[in-house]
């Protein structure tokens, strides 16, 4: 089947004001059961909850976002260039699918997702975002002054203080003295050790992650440094576009960036500095926001382009 006549046929389905409609539904319903379900950060959460908000809250919107980025990509017609909307459609298509398998890691396999199957779908993640949001400055030749040079410099400066300290190892127990530890391990009643369940991952499964864990904590420290570098191209986006044609597609890119940034921040704190910590923490509900302002950007600048041609030409969709 011919695709431009099967977009064309739900051409209505991709308009802005649909997904606008949409995205506010989704991150109202994201938001409510974070703040009602989540529980405190170093708590245990319900596996019902951990499943729906792993899978379903942060999946769907994903996927959604990587679709319509791509299908900006399959345009010749796009403002901003077809490939920078391709390179970020095959990043949130890779996030969609290494989510997928860092969920799994976890919850299915009961395995630590540090060095799971998903890191090299995050790793194409952070690529090919980069290579897009650099595609598309390159492309418009932005060029700032120095006053906003120096504004991208002190805001990415300090983003990479927090970071230093987000990764800053957790200070060491109090040490308690020998008669104390004595004491206490006379009260304590006596625990017959418990037998460790075999892991229900399959073989592949389990070689996968004997082979990724060595590079689990490079890989983790790779992500969080490239959340600093793409937040400060979010900055330059924002003072670039201000006010210009591609504004709000581009202003609504930099803040899902900076949406992004928040959750992986919080991700390496938790995981850095909370013992046992269980994902699923309210602060986490901005990797879902991020990626539904990537859908709402791609419907933005979509919709600018369909008005500009649908004047010359009987469909946009003939550009295929």
């Amino acid at each position: 089947m011919n695709i431009s006549k099967t977009l064309g046929r739900y051409e209505h389905l991709w308009r802005k004001d649909n997904a606008i409609y949409l995205a506010f539904g989704w991150a109202a319903l994201s938001l409510f059961t974070y703040v009602f379900f989540s529980g405190p950060a170093g708590g245990d959460r319900p596996f019902w909850y951990r499943i729906f908000t792993a899978y379903i809250l942060q999946n769907v919107p994903t996927l959604v976002a990587g679709l319509l980025c791509l299908r900006n990509g399959l345009s010749r017609r796009m403002p901003s260039g077809s490939q920078v909307w391709l390179f970020i459609g095959i990043a949130l298509l890779s996030y969609f699918t290494g989510n997928i398998f860092f969920s799994s890691w976890e919850l299915v396999w009961h395995l630590n997702s540090t060095g799971s199957l998903g890191d090299p779908f995050f790793v194409i993640f952070y690529i090919c975002l980069s290579i897009g949001m650099l595609g598309m400055l390159v492309s418009k030749q932005v060029r700032l002054n120095i006053y906003q040079w120096s504004l991208v410099a002190g805001i990415s400066t300090y983003a990479a203080v927090i970071l230093m300290w987000v990764l800053k190892p957790p200070a060491p127990p109090v040490a308690i003295s020998q008669t104390q530890a004595v004491a206490t391990a006379a009260m304590a009643p006596e625990i017959q050790p418990a037998e460790t369940p075999a892991t229900p991952a399959p073989e592949p499964i389990v070689t996968f992650d004997r082979l990724l864990k060595p590079y689990g904590q490079k890989l983790n420290l790779f992500y969080v440094w490239s959340d600093v570098f793409l937040f400060a191209l979010a900055i330059v986006m924002t003072l670039a576009f201000w006010g210009g044609r591609l504004s709000s597609a581009w202003q609504t890119n930099a803040l899902a960036i900076v949406c992004y940034y928040i959750a992986d921040m919080w991700l390496a704190y938790a995981g850095n500095h909370i013992q046992d910590y269980q994902g699923g923490f309210m602060l986490e509900v901005f990797w879902i926001l991020g990626a539904i302002l990537f859908g709402v950007a791609a419907s933005i600048e979509f919709e600018y382009m369909l008005a500009r041609k649908q004047n010359s030409e009987p469909s946009f969709y003939d550009d295929f």
